[in-house]
């Protein structure tokens, strides 16, 4: 009888590998809940807000402009926690998109896309939801979410 190798790591782990993984997670968690995956959004978006403002400083005092406020939460988004490589809420009225370039959930995004599943929730539009809750009281729907070979747009409408 052979018996079980243990093996250590030799080296670090990357952060690309770690990614990775956890993406595969994602994927699998919307292959299983399928549509019930939406019913998740809004308490993801609470917990990513949560820590966007109370570990890394995201505050939306001072301010009642919607895209001020936005631009903030973009800021901590790609510069705090490298969400991707570039990224834009842009509010239009009732309207407001996510732009974003290379993110980190992109391969989970694609695979879904490639097995012909279309994503219904997108973790950072939904902490952007909550945010616009937050700061005006007004739900969001998250109407549309389009994945290219290196970007996420997600389109919202503000209700109420």
């Amino acid at each position: 009888m052979t018996e079980a190798k243990v093996v250590e790591r030799m080296n670090e782990r990357s952060e690309e590998m770690a990614t990775k993984v956890n993406n595969l997670m994602l994927y699998g968690i919307y292959k299983v809940l399928g549509a019930g995956a939406k019913g998740l959004g809004n308490s993801i978006g609470e917990e990513i807000l949560k820590a966007m403002m109370e570990e890394y400083g995201l505050n939306f005092e001072g301010s009642n402009d919607p895209q001020e406020l936005l631009n903030r939460f973009t800021e901590v988004m790609i510069n705090t926690f490298g969400f991707a490589e570039k990224g834009e809420i842009e509010v239009d009225g009732n309207r407001v998109t996510l732009r974003i370039e290379n993110p980190m959930d992109l391969y989970s995004l694609q695979l879904l896309k490639k097995k012909g599943m279309k994503p219904i929730l997108y973790p950072m539009a939904n902490a952007v939801g909550v945010a616009i809750k937050k700061f005006s009281g007004k739900n969001v729907l998250i109407k549309e979410i389009r994945v290219s070979d290196k970007n996420v747009e997600v389109e919202t409408l503000i209700l109420g």
